[in-house]
């Protein structure tokens, strides 16, 4: 899957990356009767829907409204500039809302890093841990350089 970023901006500035599809992916196992050998089937991980998050109770409040009146938003295809330029999703919007929360959930993972990762777990624990907070690392690190955000470092 491609992206590109910093479409506002001058078309030297704009930044273009990718994700594989096979790293969205995971293989569910299917066993087809006993002592048959396993079957896997690629399939894209899916996100269920949070029934207590914020999207989803403001779905539940204005289902009624929504339902009889004409209000919707579709940002479509991207808006370079216009009324539609800067409108986002409903639930993204929603979620953008807690900051703090998120933040929150962030240092709630860690903590969970740190319970997990302490002498005298499994090896295959710590190699896993210390190969997955590199690379978030590495990401953030990335992210946050100069030119992803917009500053030129000379």
């Amino acid at each position: 899957m491609a992206t590109v970023t910093n479409l506002k901006q001058d078309v030297t500035e704009w930044r273009c990356g990718a994700a594989p599809l096979t790293a969205m992916m995971t293989v569910k196992i299917w066993l087809r009767g006993p002592g048959v050998s396993m079957i896997g089937k690629p399939t894209i991980n899916f996100t269920k829907v949070d029934l207590n998050g914020k999207p989803y109770q403001a779905l539940r409040q204005n289902a009624g409204t929504w339902l009889l009146d004409d209000l919707y938003r579709n940002p479509g295809p991207i808006q370079y500039n216009g009324q539609g330029a800067n409108l986002k999703t409903v639930t993204l919007s929603i979620q953008d809302q807690d900051y703090i929360g998120r933040i929150q959930e962030l240092w709630a993972y860690l903590e969970k890093v740190k319970k997990m990762v302490q002498p005298g777990c499994p090896e295959e624990v710590l190699k896993a841990a210390l190969s997955s907070m590199s690379s978030v690392i590495e990401v953030l690190s990335d992210m946050s350089a100069p030119a992803c955000r917009g500053i030129t470092p000379y």
